[in-house]
């Protein structure tokens, strides 16, 4: 399993404030260096989920799978699962693993800031496939995905194009999603997804990344007092037009 350093003062960082609503709420494609934000960035508020909303049906016509999990930290579609952890200061993060059981991908970690980090996490990235490493998805509107967590909190979803630079900063879009313990799914317009507040001038646009999307990451990114132990459930990804 990859270690991704911490990148960007802001694996993968952590997006425009946007109003929040209390919703119910493993390895080889992954990026060059887990995206982490800065300091100042941890404080930035990234877009929060209004609501949670029934996913397309499997007959839906205009629907992709993007990701159906399976053993061996793999997709049906041939790509790689791979989990990271990133923090500001070496070693407040450590990934676990990842295992998938019954089409759900579980991932742990421990996120225990005793060298004063404000900002880490624990994630995972989900590759577009071996055959095309990247999907244009920019036909498509919505992305649905199966999430829940130890812990009711809530879960940073980043989708992540082939930029380099930008993966290691951590500057593609995010979106904030509120989940419970019950494994569920939530359906997010893309439009919905922004970058940090701290990329400025690096901040890549859904519109832009959507035409050549690499890997959608589910990250769990709070830092508290204390230790935590991280586990949270990644299901089926699939986009709806």
């Amino acid at each position: 399993m990859r270690r991704h350093p911490a990148a960007s003062r802001t694996w993968l960082a952590v997006a425009a404030a946007a109003a929040l609503s209390a919703a119910c709420s493993s390895t080889s494609i992954a990026p060059s260096a887990a995206p982490a934000p800065s300091a100042a960035a941890a404080a930035a508020p990234a877009p929060v989920a209004a609501a949670d909303t029934k996913a397309p049906a499997p007959s839906d016509s205009g629907k992709l799978v993007f990701a159906t999990m399976k053993p061996g930290a793999r997709t049906d579609q041939g790509a790689a699962l791979d989990g990271f952890a990133y923090s500001e200061k070496p070693g407040d993060a450590s990934f676990g693993k990842v295992s998938v059981n019954d089409g759900v991908a579980v991932v742990t970690g421990v996120i225990w800031p005793q060298k004063g980090s404000t900002w880490g996490g624990i994630g995972l990235s989900v590759g577009a496939g071996d055959a095309a490493k990247t999907q244009d998805l920019s036909s498509y509107k919505t992305l649905t995905l199966q999430l829940a967590a130890n812990a009711p909190g809530a879960l940073r979803i980043r989708v992540v194009g082939n930029e380099k630079a930008t993966r290691d900063n951590g500057c593609y879009p995010v979106y904030v999603q509120p989940v419970t313990t019950e494994l569920r799914e939530y359906s997010i317009d893309l439009g919905r997804f922004a970058s940090e507040a701290y990329c400025g001038s690096n901040a890549r646009t859904i519109a832009a990344t959507s035409t050549a999307v690499a890997v959608v990451e589910v990250a769990d990114p709070k830092v508290a007092g204390g230790k935590r132990d991280i586990t949270f459930q990644v299901g089926r990804i699939t986009l709806s037009r």
